[in-house]
C-alpha cells in the first residue's frame, strides 16, 4: 500500500477528515498530498515521488521551498530566543519597508491569517465610518469569518440574477441575518457597481474586492471598473478595501494596486508576504489606522501577532521581492509556462486555456471567450479539469484542486527555464491521455 494512502487512513483516526484544513483534500486524488520534503520548485511525497509544484502552498511560497535566505533569517531569530508576544526592532523595520512598498500603506498591523486580516479591516472600516453594511463582489473570497462567507463557490443554479445576486452561504453554522449587511455586485460590471454605491453609499462602511480575481482562476478587471470603484467610494465617503492576500507581490512589489495605479484606503496582504511562513498584514491611511487601540477605540490584538521568527522571514522575503530583476524573471517564467500550456491545449485539441498575471494563473476548461466574472468561471468543465489534474499528478506535476472548478495555481521564483520545459513535457504527456 502507498505510504500516502496509509498515512491518510491513520490521520483520519485523529484529525477531523484526516486534514488540518478542509481544502487540503485534493479532489482529483481523493486524498491530501502528504509531503516528505520540498526544495525549490519541487516537492516529494511520502512514497518518494517527485513533483514540480504548481500549487506553491496556495501562493505562500513565491520564493520556492526552503529558500536559503529565508532559512538563514529564521535561524537567526531562533538563535535570539524567538521571544513571543513582545515588540522588537525587526517588527518596525518590516513595517517601514511595507509602507515604502505597498502604495496604500501609511500604517500597518500584523496578523496570522488572511481571515484575521480581512476581519479586522472590516471592523476598522465600520468603526471609522459609523456604518455597518459591506459591498462585496460576487464570488470574491475574503476568508472564513461569517460576514464574508457568502457568495463564494456558489453553484450556477444558486447565483440569482446579475442585478440581484443571491447571498448563498458557503457553510453551515453561520449566524442568520448577516447577509442583510451585504450588498452584492458581479465582478467587472461597472454599471451595477455604480448603481449600488450610489443607492447604498449612505449605509456602506466599505467596498471590499479582490483587485485581481485569482479565486476564480485569474480574472483581470477592466480599468474602468477599478477606477469607478475608487471614484464612487471616495464620492460617497465609503472606504475602499483591496484584499491582496493573494495578489500581493504576485506581479509587482506593490501588488495589484501598483499594477493598476489605483490606491485604496485600506489593504490586506498575505500568502507570499511571510516568505512561506504564516503572516498577514492589514494597513492603510494613517487617519483610519489611528482608530485602532491603543490610540483609538477599535480592538486588534493577538499573542502571535508579529512573532519574531515570522517577521524575520517576511523581512528577508520582502527585500528579495524588491531586488533588481526579480519581476523580470517572474514575467519571463510566466510567458514561458502559460504560453507553453496554451500551445499544448491547442495542439492536442483540448478546450482549455490558461490566463495568468505574474506568478499566479487559472486554467479554464470549456469556457468560451475571456472570463470576466464568477458567472463565466462557473461554466467551467469540472469533469475535464479533474481528469487533467489527476493525469498531471500521475506524471509528476502537482496542481491542487478543490473540486474541478476554476481556481488559482502558480509557480515560484526558483523555477528555471529548464524546469518549465520539463514540467511542460510532463503536462503534454498528461494532456494526451484526456478524452474530449
Amino acid at each position: 500500500m502507498s505510504r500516502v494512502v496509509e498515512h491518510y487512513g491513520r490521520a483520519k483516526g485523529s484529525l477531523a477528515g484526516g486534514v488540518s484544513s478542509s481544502t487540503r483534500l485534493n479532489r482529483a486524488l481523493g486524498h491530501p498530498l502528504y509531503l516528505a520534503k520540498g526544495e525549490g520548485c519541487r516537492v516529494w511525497d511520502l512514497d518518494g515521488r517527485e513533483y514540480y509544484d504548481l500549487c506553491c502552498s496556495h501562493g505562500a511560497t513565491l520564493l520556492g521551498h526552503g529558500d536559503p535566505r529565508i532559512t538563514a533569517a529564521v535561524q537567526q531569530a531562533l538563535a535570539a530566543g524567538a521571544c513571543c508576544s513582545y515588540e522588537n526592532e525587526v517588527q518596525a523595520e518590516l513595517a517601514e519597508l511595507l509602507c515604502q512598498t505597498i502604495p496604500s500603506f501609511e500604517r500597518v498591523r500584523f496578523t496570522g491569517s488572511g481571515t484575521e486580516a480581512t476581519m479586522h479591516t472590516i471592523r476598522l472600516a465600520r468603526a471609522f465610518t459609523g456604518r455597518t453594511k459591506l459591498l462585496k463582489i460576487e464570488g470574491n473570497f475574503h476568508g472564513y469569518h461569517d460576514q464574508v462567507m457568502y457568495s463564494i463557490g456558489a453553484p450556477a443554479d444558486k447565483l440569482g440574477s446579475e442585478s440581484a445576486p443571491n447571498a448563498w452561504p458557503a457553510s453551515s453554522g453561520m449566524t442568520p441575518g448577516l447577509d442583510k449587511e451585504l450588498i452584492l455586485v458581479p465582478y467587472d460590471r461597472t454599471d451595477l457597481l455604480v448603481e449600488a454605491i450610489r443607492k447604498h453609499g449612505h449605509e456602506l462602511a466599505a467596498v471590499i474586492c479582490e483587485p485581481v480575481f485569482y479565486n476564480a482562476g485569474c480574472i483581470i478587471p477592466t480599468k474602468e471598473f477599478m477606477q469607478a470603484m475608487r471614484d464612487e467610494t471616495r464620492r460617497a465617503g465609503v472606504l475602499l478595501i483591496y484584499d491582496e492576500i493573494q495578489s500581493a507581490f504576485r506581479m509587482a512589489p506593490g501588488g495589484a494596486q501598483e499594477y493598476f495605479g489605483i490606491t485604496p484606503d485600506l489593504s490586506t496582504v498575505g500568502k507570499a508576504v511571510g516568505g512561506g511562513y504564516p503572516l498577514s498584514v492589514f494597513g492603510g491611511r494613517a487617519d483610519v489606522m489611528q482608530r485602532l487601540m491603543p490610540d483609538g477605540d477599535c480592538q486588534h490584538s493577538g499573542t502571535y501577532n508579529g512573532h519574531p521568527v515570522i517577521v524575520a522571514a517576511a523581512l528577508a522575503a520582502l527585500k528579495i521581492y524588491r531586488s533588481p530583476g526579480f519581476y523580470e524573471h517572474i514575467r519571463q517564467t510566466a510567458e514561458h509556462l502559460y504560453g507553453g500550456m496554451n500551445n499544448i491545449f491547442a495542439e492536442r485539441g483540448i478546450p482549455g486555456k490558461v490566463r495568468g498575471l505574474g506568478a499566479r494563473f487559472g486554467i479554464y476548461m470549456g469556457v468560451e471567450g475571456e472570463p470576466h466574472s464568477y458567472r463565466d468561471a462557473v461554466k467551467h468543465n469540472r469533469k475535464l479539469m479533474l481528469e487533467f489534474i489527476a493525469a498531471s499528478i500521475a506524471r509528476g506535476v502537482y496542481f491542487h484542486d478543490y473540486g474541478g472548478g476554476a481556481c488559482h495555481h502558480g509557480f515560484c521564483a526558483a523555477m528555471t527555464p529548464a524546469d518549465v520545459d520539463a514540467a511542460l513535457g510532463r503536462i503534454d504527456e498528461a494532456v494526451q491521455t484526456l478524452k474530449v
